[in-house]
């Protein structure tokens, strides 16, 4: 399953990055072709406008047909002059496009591979475009692996995460993927963020002193093992995850392009972050590993229903800079429910983002 869950997020990786195969070339030739439109449709209206207002005049008998005529030829001349000169000022950037193409063309550039990059825009890695304007970095979308020392604890409201729970802390680990969005709040300076994604969490809790989880009908206890050598004792929950975060950059940084003023987003930065996590639990796990009275190892797993919450909630803080960042984690709501027969039952971890690649 697990297997499965992190081919797929993967498979959505691929596509997306191959969704964004825009060169720099690209840009510049849409922006041509915006701007040069946008010229046209401009100076058409203001003609427009004087040729209405010329008919105007002559309904009024202001004007002849004969000065009708000439007028709206002047007219007419005045602004085919308008628009080519603007239309001139903008050939420097398709020059600079065409240039592009013809040298991506013969030298085989402008490949996904020509944009694989280390430690840009606060990532670990980034595969993108590396000449993206600064307006568009700031919004984002990457693909996130976090890895997490985790722990039980007996109310939603502890953060003890090495108490001595049922749960071995330092075994017990907590994996997440997240394929997030990014976006800038406010305007164009400002140094808050929004984050939202989809993810798949994997919880690991390994028991301590020898013992296992046993089944008995829908309830679930601790039991020392007496069937050999206990090697590992675990149980799992999967789940989707939907985190939503709230990121504030902390020495902001500024630059200027087309006469704008903006948070400069391809610099590492110092950066603290809040939000929330909501999830779902599609699956859970108790797994035995030992070698039995004869010395033969043996894996016992089986899917455990009835013992776990199927919906999670909770809370998330971290800091980084560049692409380290560290963060805590509360789940609000309880992992196991009452058929669980332990003490501790709300999660918490502390972990590190491993990886983390923007497109």
């Amino acid at each position: 399953m697990k297997t499965k869950i992190v081919l797929f997020f993967a498979f959505l990786m691929v596509f997306y990055a191959h969704a964004q195969e825009k060169s720099y070339t690209d840009i510049h030739i849409r922006d041509y072709s915006k701007k040069i439109d946008s010229i046209i449709v401009s100076e058409r209206a203001k003609m427009n406008n004087e040729l209405d207002a010329l008919d105007k005049s002559f309904k009024e008998n202001k004007v002849s047909a004969e000065e009708k005529q000439r007028q709206r030829t002047e007219v007419a001349e005045k602004y085919e002059q308008i628009i080519n000169e603007k239309v001139d000022d903008q050939k420097s950037n398709l020059e600079e496009a065409t240039k592009e193409l013809v040298k991506n063309s013969v030298m085989g550039k402008g490949k996904m591979s020509d944009r694989i990059g280390f430690a840009q825009n606060n990532a670990l890695l980034s595969i993108k475009d590396p000449k993206r304007t600064k307006k568009e970095l700031l919004t984002t979308v990457d693909l996130n692996i976090s890895v997490a020392l985790s722990n039980l604890t007996n109310s939603s409201t502890s953060f003890n995460i090495a108490n001595d729970s049922e749960a071995k802390f330092g075994s017990s680990t907590s994996w997440d993927l997240e394929y997030r969005y990014t976006h800038q709040l406010g305007n164009l300076t400002s140094p808050m963020f929004y984050r939202i994604g989809l993810g798949y969490r994997g919880s690991t809790f390994r028991l301590a002193d020898s013992q296992v989880f046993v089944k008995d009908g829908d309830q679930i206890f601790l039991s020392d093992f007496t069937k050999g050598y206990l090697k590992k004792s675990r149980f799992t929950n999967y789940y989707l995850t939907i985190p939503v975060d709230f990121v504030m950059v902390l020495n902001p940084k500024y630059t200027i392009e087309n006469n704008e003023k903006m948070l400069d987003n391809s610099k590492g930065s110092f950066r603290v972050s809040a939000g929330f996590y909501g999830g779902y639990r599609f699956l859970s796990q108790n797994e035995i590993i030992y070698k039995n009275l004869e010395g033969n190892k043996v894996r016992d797993a089986e899917n455990i229903k009835g013992v776990a919450n199927n919906f999670l909630f909770g809370s998330k803080i971290s800091i980084g800079y560049r692409a380290l960042n560290l963060y805590v984690k509360k789940d609000f709501t309880p992992i196991f429910n009452e058929n669980a027969k332990i003490n501790n039952k709300y999660g918490i971890q502390i972990g590190l983002e491993l990886l983390y690649i923007n497109f």
